[in-house]
């Protein structure tokens, strides 16, 4: 039970959008003027970025919607709990995944006959085993 309440409250930051990082304003400083030019990074970019752009932002695309058609949470909030998940496994001295690793593993958990899962539940189960070993 303590990796539910361990993993809980990131996921809640997760689904309430606040799971990826953006970049950061200083406060005496103007907000940028908007541009319509160019669109805000994917949750896949940004999840790239995290993994300092080891693998092309298509796959984690590709990972990323092949993980989301299993769960109940849209795409968005599929990259936060991958995102949460992952920061959860590093402060618990799991140095050996990537975001990348993560949306993998997580996809690899949930067969394929399961139907669509919460994946908050699927990725709190996923934490706790690796977390034990």
């Amino acid at each position: 039970m303590r990796r539910t309440l361990t993993l809980a409250p990131a996921v809640l930051l997760a689904l309430a959008g606040c799971a990826l990082p953006s970049t950061p304003t200083s406060s005496d400083q103007a907000p940028p003027a908007a541009d319509t030019t160019t669109a805000a990074p994917s949750a896949a970019q940004k999840l790239a970025d995290l993994d300092g752009d080891s693998q092309p932002v298509t796959d984690y695309q590709a990972a990323l919607q092949h993980l989301a058609a299993k769960c109940t949470q849209d795409l968005d909030k599929v990259a936060g709990i991958v995102f949460a998940t992952q920061a959860d496994l590093q402060k618990n001295n799991v140095k050996d995944e990537t975001e990348y690793s993560v949306i993998q593993h997580l996809d690899q958990s949930i067969p394929a006959s399961a139907g669509k899962m919460d994946c908050v539940g699927q990725a709190a189960a996923y934490a706790t085993l690796r977390e034990s070993h």
